[in-house]
Formats: C-alpha cells, structure tokens, sequence
C-alpha cells in the first residue's frame, strides 16, 4: 500500500469507526472486491459492511492500544526509582547520577531486595499485558479478511486485557511481602515500622493495580452500549439490541457513580463530578428512550430514531471525556504522559470492546432465532405463555413498571404543564 491509498483510507477508517452506523457508513468498492476473493469469500454486502466495520474499528483500536502500550514502556521505570523520584518530589527537588544511586540503594535495604523484585514483576507482567493486548489486537486488524481468526484473535485480547488484570488484582500481593529485616535492629519500634512500610506497599500496589484496571472497567459498560446501538443499525427489525443498550445503562449510572464516590475522597473537584454527569447523561437518555430503542423498525427510519439519541447523548459524553481529560491533566499526583496512556487505553479498550461484544451478539441474536423458531412450533409455547399469564395477573410482567417509565412519563407531563 503507497502513501496515497493510506492517507485516503485512514480517513475512511476513523469516520466508520467512530460513526458505527451502518445506515451511513459501507464497505468501499475495493473492500468488497478483497471480501469476496478472501480465503474466506464474503459475496453478501450486508455481510460485507459488518466486516469492514470490524477492519475499523479494531485498527482504531489497536493503534490507540499500541501508543498507550508504548507510553507504558518508554515511563516504565523499577519500583525504586519511582520511590526516588516521588521522595524527591516531596522535598521539593530533583535528583539524579550518583544521589540517585544512593538513595535507590538506601530504599532497597528499607523495602528489601525480594520484595523489590515481587513488586517489579508485577509492574512487568502489568506492562507484558498491555503489549500483548495491542499486538493481538492489531493482528485481528491485520487479518480482517479471515473472519474467524480475526475474531479469535480480537476475543483473546479483549480477554487478556480485561481477565488478566482482574486476577492478578485478587491475589492480596501486601501480605506475599516480607519486611522482618526492619524488626532486627530496634525491637519494639521497629515493629511499628515494618507495619507501616508494610501498609505503605500494599496501598501502592492498589494504586498501581487500579490505574491498570480502571480503563478497562471505564470502556467496558459503554462499549457494550455503543454496540449495541451499531447493531441496531445493522439489525434495524431486531429488539435484542436495543434492549442491551438499556438493560446495561443502569449499570453504567452505577459504576459512575461508585466511581466518583471513591474518587471524591481521594481527590474531590468539580471537574470529576461535571465530567461524571456528563458521562452519565447518556444512558440516562437511553432508559428514557426505551420505546423507541426496543421496538422493530425499518431500514429507512433506524438511521433517524438512533442518530437522535446517539447524538443527544454524545454531545454529553464529549463534554464529560473533557472534564475529565482536564482533571486528569490536573493532578498532581498523575503526570502528563500517565494521563495520556490512561485516555489512549480507556479509548482503546472501549474499541476493542465494540468489536467482541458486537461479534459475540451476532453470534447469538442468529443462535436465538433459530431456537425461537423451534418453540414456536413445540408444545412448551403454551406451557410457556400459561406461566406468562399468570406472572402477569400480579402485574410482574409489566415492562414500564419495571424500567420506572411511567414515572419518567409523569415526569414529562408535569414539565409541559
């Protein structure tokens, strides 16, 4: 590929991607010519679109992962050193060369050698997962045209990025540590101090824990809703994505919220809370706007009746991704290289997770009509709407009493009046 054809795909790229409406966006004439002479030939152009989509979407994601995989790695630096700089930091100065040295050489008898080397480990395992998650990432970009190594490739790394973390997080790394060697000096208060070192440690291994799965969690609930939302422009007759978008909008209020409650009392501003509530305007609106999004609808109107929520709530979310990008740059505490992995992997993350969700929810929209079909025509349908009925006698099948759309009905009618 010359020059010339890459700068006229990556713009063909990125507003696929970040558009993910198949009502506007399709597989160029050069896509479908590859498709269909692909090992794995694709002749259909729906077919065809969701692919190319696919090639979008996980280039923008793995390159997003590789630039905050390679931030990780040019910043990454030994436990000691961090302790070093962050010591001088908090006097006020710099240091460097031969102080250096000492002071790296004093924390290692403090912290010790073996423990040193656990907590090195981990910051390099941490940092092994990041570069795995981008290279396979790009290698499902790579190999969009065959669909099913492409797939595997993409559900490997969204698992190592998201699994991985989350089991090593589990394991309480603070007790694995060992400090006798400060006890050996000074018995009694040595003992304090070997307690406090230990304390120390262990809530800077959560930080360090949590800065590597807090961008994970962030584009976790959002990218299934921006999935969601793409296939219901794919599969504008079906109601099964619709209903993800709203079912996983409360959870996302959820985890918000959570979030900026930890958050607040650590390092509370006004910029995290502006930031949070723009985030959560979204699937606020999706919850509201559930009649609209569940329902069957037609080619022609899909495009219309999504573009309106998506971009309502987009306009939210860009003014939340602001406020909290500018707190990040903020803090003190996180430089400005550390902020910039942070956004580039929540980005990347929230890519990556559109395109398996998307892949798994095909996969099983398809699984679940066919086995629709089946119990249509068998003899547990009437079984089946017998326990219905009765259910909905005490009203516990009644969709807007569960989702509280009555209220939020209530709600508009009082703010007309």
């Amino acid at each position: 590929m010359n020059f010339g054809a890459l700068v006229e795909l990556v713009p063909r790229l990125l507003g696929r991607a970040f558009a993910s409406d198949f009502q506007r966006h399709h597989a160029a004439d050069d896509e479908r010519t590859q498709l269909a002479a692909a090992p794995q030939p694709v002749q259909d152009p729906l077919a065809q679109d969701y692919v190319a989509w696919r090639r979008a979407v996980l280039w923008v994601s793995g390159v997003l992962l590789a630039l905050g995989a390679l931030i990780a790695a040019i910043e990454h630096r030994s436990v000691a050193e961090q302790a070093a700089s962050a010591q001088a930091a908090g006097e006020g100065r710099t240091i460097a060369g031969v102080e250096l040295q000492q002071v790296i050489a004093q924390l290692t008898q403090n912290i010790g050698p073996s423990n040193l080397a656990i907590l090195d480990g981990l910051q390099e395992f941490l940092l092994f997962v990041k570069i795995a998650c981008a290279v396979l990432t790009l290698a499902a970009a790579w190999q969009w045209l065959r669909i099913r190594r492409s797939r595997a490739l993409a559900r490997w790394g969204w698992l190592v990025v998201l699994a991985l973390p989350l089991l090593v997080s589990a394991w309480p790394w603070g007790q694995s540590l060992d400090f006798s060697h400060l006890e050996r000096n000074q018995f009694g208060q040595a003992i304090q101090n070997s307690a406090l070192v230990k304390q120390q440690v262990a809530l800077a291994i959560a930080a360090v824990l949590l800065s590597t799965i807090a961008p994970k969690l962030v584009a976790l609930f959002p990218g299934i809703m921006r999935s969601s939302l793409c296939l219901k422009t794919l599969l504008p007759e079906a109601s099964a994505p619709g209903w993800l978008a709203v079912v996983f909008a409360p959870f996302l209020v959820g985890f918000l919220l959570l979030f900026v409650c930890f958050l607040s009392q650590v390092q509370g501003s006004w910029l995290l809370l502006g930031g949070i509530a723009g985030l959560a305007f979204g699937p606020i609106l999706y919850v509201r706007k559930a009649a609209e999004l569940v329902r069957p609808h037609t080619a022609a109107e899909v495009g219309a009746v999504v573009g309106r929520v998506r971009s309502t709530a987009g306009f939210a979310n860009v003014i939340g991704v602001a406020l909290l990008t500018w707190y990040l740059f903020d803090l003190d505490e996180i430089g400005w290289a550390n902020a910039i992995h942070l956004l580039l992997e929540a980005a990347g993350g929230l890519f990556l997770t559109m395109v398996v969700i998307g892949d798994v929810t095909l996969a099983l929209l398809a699984f679940s009509q066919r086995q629709s079909a089946q119990f249509q025509g068998s003899d547990l349908r009437a079984q089946y709407e017998q326990r219905l009925q009765a259910l909905a006698g005490a009203g516990l099948t009644d969709v807007e009493g569960a989702l509280g759309m009555q209220d939020l009905a209530r709600l508009r009618q009082v703010g007309r009046s």
